[in-house]
């Protein structure tokens, strides 16, 4: 039974509630016994045992800065996966507003995905008996189909983005809202030999049946459970996607809301049908949490501070003057001077302040107002360690948030840094949940086709896994000062604790191996010039009068 051994201790509401809704009557009965253990741990009722440890500091429920700190806890699916549905929506109102919601977003994507991350196939040679030559050829054509695929609008199920819009894409939806989530599929065409196809899915999509969008759970004839378009076994395997047909949310639609459940992976592949695209921060959830999440109310109090400051700055700055007379001069006052259409009610007088207005105010009509003129000096240290604040929520220190540089080397150097390993993270991350996965499904197609020629792919596992490893390279860092930085390179290399495909690699997202063919040309090229010119590639200068080449 849902409820199991608690059955009894049910109410006769909620053993009735029960027997039409399971998943609502064990709702209410959780519900109610948590608002009960709240109330008696706010009237002091319940028996406290002697406290040791963290009872005595930050468990304490008898200290008085935290005898009011009454938090009733839960598991992952109540406290994230159900309040999904409001945080998407407050965070995307967030972004469209701008300021610090906007920026963490938009420059976290730009740092990990920025032009896109590239494939760079690393085969394992040893385990396929190949030699580095052969390998190396492989790599290389295997890539230039891979481009042939990827630079296409194609591969998007819309038609619209490539490979690497897709990408960024992606990842800013899953900052945005949480997760994001790229459906399979397969879809002749023919610009391109391949019809493996990506179709992005906002996270409002996926959604458990019969809820218009709303985060909730039902539970599943097998036993199992829908969290929030999520569905896991017994054993809290994710089985299946349920899909609504539009989003829930779109509003004048006549078109009636459906469901569709997709396999988590394919029955006879054991490949998956659909990608969720997310970060975790519990074990057992089922959804993730916008980037912002944590600091929605932080960042809403600061805009509503920041606004009404700006409100009363142009307040003060418009002078506004009034002519009042106590006695009617015969003049024609503002209530005659305006059209009667466009009067609200014969007795309101609504004036707007301007710069420079003179309104001449009919008799027995007085201005009273607050003086606006005052000057708020702690404003700016405020809104900066606000800011600091709210950088650090968002694993983004304040200079890299606000796109503010005004500290020396080494402060700048250590901001970069630390956020470059946030960087490198979510990259790692959305390579593993995306980049990876859409490749092997392209090469699995490749391969199938005869496009790409890898015996052992579809028969060995190990065999497989050996011709889908690839590396990805995204954007560098950047540098606060390239000399000392190619300096500290060329340490690194000369003390063996780097190479130069790493370097490389850091430094403009580069392969080392590419560039070495590229400067072979490069010298190539250079001598036939010189064979032509000796003088070619030279160039002459002028030192104390005299030239100098």
């Amino acid at each position: 039974m849902l409820l199991g051994g608690c059955m009894e201790k049910a109410n006769f509401k909620e053993r009735a509630l029960y027997l039409i809704s399971p998943e609502k009557g064990a709702r209410a009965y959780r519900e109610r016994v948590r608002k009960e253990r709240l109330e008696r741990q706010r009237d002091g009722l319940e028996i406290m045992e002697a406290a040791t440890g963290y009872g005595n500091h930050g468990a304490s429920k008898t200290l008085n800065s935290m005898v009011g700190w009454i938090v009733g806890g839960g598991a992952a699916e109540d406290d994230i996966d159900l309040q999904g549905a409001t945080l998407r929506q407050r965070a995307r109102d967030l972004y469209a507003g701008g300021g610090l919601a906007k920026s963490g977003p938009d420059t976290l994507t730009a740092a990990t995905v920025a032009w896109g991350i590239m494939p760079s196939p690393k085969i394992d040679g040893e385990k396929l008996g190949l030699s580095d030559e052969k390998a190396d050829q492989w790599e290389r054509q295997t890539l230039r189909e891979f481009r042939l695929w990827a630079s296409s609008p194609q591969c998007d199920a819309e038609r619209s983005k490539n490979f690497y819009a897709l990408q960024k894409l992606a990842f800013l939806s899953m900052l945005m809202s949480g997760d994001v989530f790229a459906l399979f599929g397969m879809k002749e065409n023919k610009r391109t030999p391949y019809q493996t196809t990506i179709r992005l899915l906002e996270a409002d999509r996926i959604c458990t049946p019969d809820t218009d969008g709303d985060s909730d759970v039902k539970e599943t004839e097998s036993g199992g459970r829908i969290v929030d378009g999520v569905e896991i076994s017994k054993d809290g395997e994710v089985i299946r996607y349920h899909i609504a047909n539009r989003h829930p949310l779109r509003e004048n639609d006549t078109e009636h809301v459906s469901w569709t459940a997709i396999e988590a992976y394919g029955k006879d592949t054991g490949y998956p049908n659909i990608l969720h695209i997310t970060t975790f921060e519990r074990p057992e959830q089922r959804r993730g949490t916008p980037f912002v999440a944590a600091q929605i109310e932080k960042i809403k109090q600061l805009d509503r501070y920041i606004n009404s400051e700006l409100a009363a700055n142009v307040v003060s700055s418009m002078l506004t003057a009034f002519l009042v007379s106590d006695e009617d001069d015969g003049k024609a006052g503002l209530e005659d001077a305006v059209n009667e259409e466009d009067k609200v009610t014969d007795d309101d007088l609504q004036l707007e302040l301007a710069p420079g207005a003179i309104y001449d105010l009919p008799p027995g009509k007085k201005v009273e107002s607050v003086n606006p003129l005052r000057s708020n000096s702690g404003f700016e240290s405020f809104v900066n360690a606000m800011w600091t604040e709210i950088g650090a929520g968002m694993k983004t220190p304040k200079e890299v948030l606000i796109k503010k540089y005004d500290s020396n080397y080494t402060a700048a150097r250590a901001a970069l840094l630390d956020y470059w390993r946030t960087v490198r993270t979510y990259r790692a991350e959305f390579v593993d949940s995306f980049c990876q996965p859409v490749y092997e499904a392209w090469l699995s197609e490749a391969v199938a086709i005869g496009r790409v020629e890898a015996p052992g792919f579809f028969e060995d596992p190990a065999v497989r896994q050996a011709w889908c490893a690839c590396s990805w390279k995204g954007a560098s860092m950047g540098h606060v000062d390239p000399k000392k930085e190619a300096e500290a390179a060329s340490m690194r290399i000369s003390l063996n604790i780097s190479t130069q495909e790493q370097e490389a690699s850091e430094y403009n997202g580069n392969s080392w191996a590419e560039n070495v063919r590229q400067r072979k040309k490069e010298a190539a090229a250079a001598a036939e010039l010189r064979a032509l010119d000796p003088n070619a590639g030279q160039i002459t200068v002028r030192k104390d009068g005299e030239e100098e080449t």
